[in-house]
């Protein structure tokens, strides 16, 4: 698995490059393989490496993760081609290996799959809820591979605008400058994928992350398909199918976090706390746990004391100009202070805080 690991970020590299230089079709030799085609591969790649870090902070095993990962895989493109077939089988009895070749992944081969994978995690006894949360964030990968895809083909455009960072559509002569809303879709993807790592390690029950992602997720696709083109243009639906698929996801992923089994998250010790401080106070990152740090219910009077203190620090140490930090030097000094006393262990009394 670890020579695998290491392979896949390579190959991940080499498409997406090639990706880029050529956009359309890639030729080798007689055959022609569409560029979206090498974005989808090299985001699944991506995907499937990244549970392998996601099913470590969820608790389950790192392989039968990686086998529910390539179950779903086969699940969609098997699913997909069997109601690609249903829907036309005169079709596909005339022209079987032109039918199979059609692009096939609807909203209903995509329910079809949640329905099989979902019957094979109870099968195997994996937790839904669980495995849900370890690929919110392996789903929001692959999203943002593809919506690069997208951008390097030209489909899924956006709406005209006069923006600057506007750009022209392949081979369109008609609306011009349009938003590239592949790269919106591209970014907020990465931003939901960066933030469902950070609260994998803070979770408070199964359910959580993914819950949070799928609404997260509804939300901006719902957005972006505002600046999106429609799917038709004439027509008289309030909503495109993808919108209807964002609010689903929406709803869905409220309930989700409603219903999720809670978990009250072990506090943290004296020396994570202390760590918190000089991270933040060091520039090191941190931001994350800063905050959690001062919503967390402590029981040790020293934390608590400490907590309080540093929701005042911006007032008593405040920087010259707002927005460029939290305090100032000596506020910072003070932080790393507090770490130091944390780390001397031991009954300190909050008498002898700075």
């Amino acid at each position: 698995m670890g020579r695998f690991r290491v392979s896949s970020r390579v190959m991940v590299g080499l498409v997406q490059v090639a990706a880029l230089a050529v956009p359309g079709f890639l030729r080798l030799g007689r055959w022609q393989v569409p560029v979206y085609g090498i974005f989808a591969a090299a985001g699944l790649i991506a995907a499937l490496w990244l549970s392998q870090r996601t099913a470590k902070l969820v608790g389950i095993d790192e392989d039968k993760l990686w086998d529910a990962g390539m179950f779903a895989l086969v699940a969609a493109f098997v699913a997909s081609r069997v109601l690609l077939v249903a829907m036309d089988l005169k079709a596909f009895l005339a022209y079987p290996v032109l039918v199979l070749a059609l692009p096939s992944l609807t909203y209903g081969g995509m329910a079809l799959t949640a329905g099989l994978v979902w019957i094979y995690l109870r099968g195997k006894k994996l937790p839904v809820l669980d495995v849900m949360d370890a690929w919110a964030p392996c789903a929001a990968v692959l999203a943002a591979v593809l919506s690069l895809g997208h951008f390097i083909e030209g489909t899924d455009a956006g709406m005209p605008t006069r923006l600057p960072w506007g750009v022209v559509t392949p081979g369109d002569s008609v609306l011009g400058r349009v938003h590239p809303v592949e790269l919106y879709a591209m970014v907020a993807a990465l931003g939901i994928c960066e933030w469902t790592l950070i609260r994998l390690k803070r979770r408070t029950g199964a359910g959580e992350v993914a819950g949070s992602a799928l609404v997260a997720g509804g939300v901006l696709s719902f957005l972006l398909d505002m600046v999106r083109q429609p799917l038709d243009t004439f027509g008289g639906v309030w909503l495109d199918p993808s919108q209807w698929v964002a609010l689903a996801a929406i709803v869905v992923g409220a309930l989700i976090w409603i219903r999720r089994p809670r978990v009250r998250r072990p506090e943290r010790t004296r020396a994570e706390v202390a760590k918190t401080l000089e991270d933040f106070a060091d520039g090191r990152g941190g931001r994350w746990d800063w905050d959690d740090f001062w919503s967390e219910d402590f029981t040790d009077p020293l934390l608590l004391e400490i907590q309080k203190r540093c929701t005042f620090l911006d007032d008593e140490f405040p920087v010259s100009k707002k927005g460029t930090g939290f305090c100032n030097a000596e506020g910072l000094e003070v932080i790393r202070e507090y770490a130091r006393q944390l780390r001397g262990g031991g009954e300190q009394s909050t008498k002898e805080l700075v």
